[in-house]
């Protein structure tokens, strides 16, 4: 199943959900999981991994942070602060570390009993899609370990770039590993916000970034899909790497609520949604990745 390089595909209409699912590898939910965990448990010793989670307000960061847990340990647990529908409740650089003690219950085993605890997820604040230099600067600084946690990112939007590097000249954290460009499909790809996080990744840091693609049920219709996933591949020059261009959906109460409301659960575990966010955790934490990606399929049709 490809997606055709024509810009339009006709009577022969191909979801791009359907072509995404046939690019996945054969591997059981069980399987996948088991060697996410292994990965996870084997990442080198007294240093953090850091993954820096951007995009617009509304796109899913925080949702993509509880999901990406969820899929690993099955149950669901409000780490990063959730808001629901397209609404936006991160305002500041917040740091989660991925399956501490919190995603348990007190009487439950970890998960990951030799897990070091050293893979770190950071939210921010969502970004308005204005002004490339001011966000790019920003990014950058929270690159370079400069924006401490519980910064007010929102405040910080009206400096110029050089009250920002004034304001952030001493260095507070460690540089970031991979940045992962929430994208929700229900939006039109944010041209200037994505030429905003490629520049900040790519002078001085050589940052990998990757684009997960969100709120797939939230899109018009299957031609309105297919377009902004294309446009956001060729956004981020992205088209045919299926290693750093994903597409999901996320945990969410439109989607896998608990029958009951009152169930403490909340969302009920989904294996087509825990694939995904599994394969998604191979890809962030692969060891060989570079900041550049490798040339685009060259073929007038590319594969998602």
């Amino acid at each position: 199943h490809f997606f055709c390089g024509a810009p339009f595909w006709g009577s022969r209409f191909v979801s791009v959900i359907s072509v995404y699912k046939m690019a996945q590898p054969q591997m059981s939910v069980a399987e996948l999981r088991e060697k996410v965990k292994r990965r996870l448990t084997n990442m080198p010793p007294n240093q953090e991994f850091r993954v820096l989670v951007v995009g617009m307000p509304g796109s899913g960061k925080s949702s993509f942070i509880n999901s990406m847990i969820m899929a690993v340990t099955g149950s669901w647990k409000e780490i990063a602060h959730y808001a629901g529908g397209n609404e936006s409740v991160t305002e500041c650089l917040e740091r989660y570390v991925m399956f501490d003690d919190n995603c348990k219950e007190v009487d439950e085993p970890h998960p990951m009993p030799d897990y070091r605890q050293n893979v770190v997820f950071w939210d921010c604040a969502g970004f308005p899609n204005v002004n490339e230099e001011v966000y790019s600067t920003i990014v950058s600084l929270t690159l370079d370990g400069r924006i401490p946690d519980g910064t007010n990112v929102i405040d910080i939007m009206g400096l110029t770039p050089d009250e920002l590097q004034y304001k952030f000249r001493t260095v507070t954290n460690k540089p970031f590993d991979r940045i992962v460009f929430i994208f929700a499909s229900s939006s039109d790809v944010p041209r200037n916000l994505v030429e905003a996080i490629k520049r900040a990744a790519q002078e001085g840091h050589d940052v990998p970034v990757m684009v997960v693609v969100t709120k797939i049920d939230k899109c018009p219709d299957q031609y309105a899909l297919q377009q902004r996933v294309l446009g956001a591949q060729q956004a981020f020059g992205l088209v045919g790497n299926n290693v750093r261009f994903k597409i999901t959906s996320l945990y969410c109460e439109e989607l896998t609520p608990c029958p009951d409301p009152n169930d403490y659960r909340v969302m009920m575990p989904n294996d087509e949604i825990n694939k995904n966010l599994l394969n998604i955790w191979m890809s962030i934490t692969e060891p060989n990745i570079k900041a550049k990606s490798g040339p685009p399929v060259e073929s007038g049709c590319t594969l998602l």
